[in-house]
């Protein structure tokens, strides 16, 4: 309460007076809100059970994820982690046994100093009483891959992920989650590993995807 007084929660896209920390007035909200569950097939991805996103990557969304990933921008977490306490769909994702991030390259961690996916994603899952589990690691640092053409993603992210946490995905439902959703070849690459050892189910789940 105290910390409200000295900096009072405001909306991170227009600025306006909100009631807590980390929320978005209804009118930025309203521009980038579109809850969804992907198309996969259209995707071309077969690895993945199902796949959900909150919003657009559009207005302040994007402006958010870029900030937390190019600007050093970590106190923008709290603005995504508000986007995941309004949904209402969780149960639309099935029994989850465990949560696991996209993992970043160890160059671009240590440059970034956070996996911002982590940042968003792991207050929610403690509130939530979800079991939180770095179990893939990136063994290969790969091109950014907005810059790349489908084709090219595909070959860029693969092998790219192994499991080191075998144990901990055998027999489990795993939410997969990221910030953004592309082209999904990132997730798909993930969740091949993740079924290889022995993962039952894979859903994935991201704030935000320019795709239907």
């Amino acid at each position: 309460a105290f910390l409200d007084l000295l900096f009072p929660p405001r909306c991170p896209v227009c600025r306006t007076l909100v009631d807590q920390q980390g929320e978005w007035c209804s009118s930025c909200l309203t521009l980038v809100w579109a809850p969804r569950e992907l198309e996969l097939a259209s995707h071309g991805v077969t690895a993945l059970d199902a796949c959900f996103v909150l919003c657009d990557y559009t207005a302040g969304v994007q402006k958010l994820i870029r900030d937390m990933k190019f600007r050093k921008g970590r106190w923008y977490g709290c603005h995504l982690t508000w986007l995941l306490s309004c949904y209402q769909n969780y149960h639309r994702l099935g029994s989850v046994n465990v949560i696991v991030p996209v993992p970043l390259s160890p160059e671009r961690l240590k440059d970034r100093g956070y996996n911002q996916t982590e940042v968003i994603f792991r207050p929610w899952a403690e509130s939530r009483q979800l079991l939180w589990c770095d179990a893939l690691i990136r063994l290969k640092a790969t091109l950014p891959q907005w810059e790349l053409t489908i084709a090219e993603r595909r070959k860029n992210i693969k092998g790219a992920f192994q499991v080191t946490r075998p144990e901990v995905v055998q027999d489990k439902q795993i939410l997969l989650v990221d910030d953004i959703f592309t082209t999904g070849t990132t997730m798909n690459e993930c969740a091949k590993v993740l079924k290889k050892a022995g993962a039952k189910r894979v859903v994935g789940l991201a704030i935000a995807s320019g795709s239907q």
